[in-house]
């Protein structure tokens, strides 16, 4: 703006230089040439007074050569001239300055050569005889007066020239540098020039708007990346060049990228055949999707295009689900299918056996009452199978049990009196610290705790073994406790107790009986009622079994 600026007040200075070289010069001329006809009038009214008085006698002692005189009678004839042989000259009655001066008494012209490029002015007066005395003086045209004068024009321009550059630097600085130094966020406390008002009032509404659009598209952004980064999912969006526009924390994660890779091509995270089959799958059909494993987790990854209200294709949408817990959820199901097939058969066949030898009487009369015996065992165990098959079901499909205050301690000696007979087969004493705790659960799920752990307890304890229960507050929690000195668990099997039909000895948990789910209903019994379950145990020494629970409202 400030060349612009510049060259054009230049260019002003320029044209207003020259036309004012050209109108001085054409004025100048006008105002000389009248000085030249007002003097060359006195000279001729002086001659012709002269010539009047005297007559051809006057033209003796004429010897002034600048200038020339011409006498020409009242018919136009010339009588007499200074420079030329009045014989051979024309009539000049049709002359402008004669006819002029015959008529008003004065006159006078002005005549061009071309062949000499001078001028010749002409003062025509009339005499008292009727007679005009005419006086003439030769000059240069104003071509050759101006074409004299261009060498001093030339250096007057030059001399404008660098003056007039000066000043339009000047003009133009002091024209931007209020400009340059406005500011355009807060446009309207700045002192310029007054033509400015409306634009500057206009860029200050356009600001507050822009400044509110900014304002929005932020918050939207920051709404945005909180919901994307506390997705589980991973989330990448690309733009039409596969170029990443935006990535959450978990896609990072995943794929060890980080901010920086915002604005980079979606290779730089992941470059595996199948990663880049999808995308192109995706900008052929709309939508891919393929299953990948990595560090230990199952992903599936589903990619669809993004496109506007033209169906123009503006990117992608790359969303990583993880599908480890379905995986697993499906593995655990087929082994809990296979496991329940198993325990069923088990009894079943034995079942099946001792009531074929009966059927044809194969045993012996005083063998029956055993066979019949472990028919009802093997009978008994099966239903016990199935009631806890039925429980965990139960568990698993019920998300929100009613919730009741529940007295531990009743149950705690509810158990007891139900274990008790166990106990005493076994060789195991049953000893109970409880305090008077009422929690905030489910009275049928409690006593599924507590008796599952109990009856373990006395399981897989020795002769001559304790089992303890304990109940108190620790902090804001009720603790149940369940420690015996029996078998204990081995540290490699610790971490997979709690699975469904898991036996840290299938031999000996048979001769014991049991399902091999008790410790499973306890887990997710104690998930229902929003509690924990952990587990302490050395191997020959015994275990432990800790159960948080929501203490009621009152108990707190």
């Amino acid at each position: 703006m400030n060349k612009t600026i510049f060259r054009s007040v230049l260019l002003a200075c320029c044209i207003i230089m020259v036309f004012s070289l050209v109108f001085t010069l054409f004025f100048l001329n006008s105002y000389f040439m009248n000085i030249e006809f007002t003097n060359l009038r006195g000279q001729a009214e002086h001659i012709a007074a002269a010539v009047d008085k005297l007559g051809l006698e006057y033209f003796n002692s004429f010897k002034d050569e600048s200038y020339r005189v011409t006498w020409i009678a009242p018919d136009g004839d010339v009588l007499y001239d200074t420079m030329a042989d009045e014989r051979n000259m024309d009539n000049h009655i049709t002359r402008d300055e004669i006819a002029s001066a015959f008529r008003t008494g004065y006159g006078h012209d002005r005549r061009f050569s071309d062949t000499l490029s001078k001028e010749t002015l002409y003062s025509a007066v009339r005499i008292s005889d009727g007679s005009v005395v005419r006086l003439a003086v030769t000059q240069d045209s104003i071509v050759r007066i101006t074409l004299g004068v261009i060498p001093y024009m030339c250096i007057v321009f030059v001399v404008a020239l660098i003056l007039c550059t000066f000043i339009s630097k000047r003009i133009s600085r002091r024209i931007i540098n209020p400009l340059n130094s406005l500011n355009l966020d807060e446009p309207l406390e700045n002192e310029t020039y007054e033509e400015l008002s409306p634009l500057l009032v206009r860029i200050d509404n356009q600001n507050r708007q822009i400044q509110k659009q900014i304002d929005t598209i932020s918050t939207r952004q920051k709404e945005f990346e909180s919901i994307t980064d506390n997705m589980r999912e991973g989330m990448i969006i690309l733009n039409s060049n596969d170029l990443i526009v935006s990535m959450n924390t978990s896609a990072m994660k995943l794929f060890g990228g980080s901010g920086k890779n915002i604005g980079h091509s979606v290779l730089v995270l992941e470059r595996s055949v199948e990663f880049v089959n999808a995308l192109k799958a995706a900008r052929e059909n709309g939508r891919s999707e393929y299953t990948f494993e990595r560090n230990g987790y199952v992903n599936r990854l589903i990619a669809n295009l993004i496109r506007d209200d033209n169906d123009k294709v503006l990117g992608t949408c790359i969303l990583i689900v993880d599908e480890t817990e379905k995986v697993l959820s499906e593995g655990m199901r087929r082994q809990f299918s296979a496991n329940v097939s198993h325990e069923l058969k088990t009894p079943l066949h034995s079942i099946l056996a001792s009531s074929e030898l009966l059927m044809n009487n194969l045993v012996k009369d005083s063998d029956k009452m055993a066979f019949i015996g472990r028919i009802h065992k093997e009978a008994e165990h099966l239903v016990t199978l199935v009631e806890d098959i039925i429980r965990l079901s139960q568990l698993d499909e019920t998300k929100d049990f009613p919730t009741e205050k529940v007295n531990v301690r009743e149950i705690v000696d509810s158990v007891v009196e139900a274990l008790e007979k166990s106990a005493e087969d076994k060789g195991v004493r049953i000893e109970k610290d409880v305090d008077d705790i009422t929690v905030a659960g489910v009275q049928r799920l409690v006593y599924e705790i507590v008796f599952n752990l109990t009856d373990n307890a006395i399981r897989y304890n020795r002769k001559d073994g304790y089992v303890r229960i304990s109940l108190h507050m620790e902090g804001d929690k009720a603790v149940l406790c369940v420690r015996d000195n029996g078998i204990g668990i081995p540290a490699e099997h610790q971490a997979r107790i709690f699975e469904r039909f898991y036996r840290v000895d299938t031999s000996h948990s048979r001769s014991t009986g049991g399902t091999g789910l008790g410790l499973s209903i306890v887990k997710h019994a104690a998930k229902v009622m929003k509690g924990t379950v952990s587990l302490e145990s050395e191997e020959g020494s015994g275990s432990a079994f800790y159960v948080t629970l929501q203490p009621a409202p009152d108990d707190k």
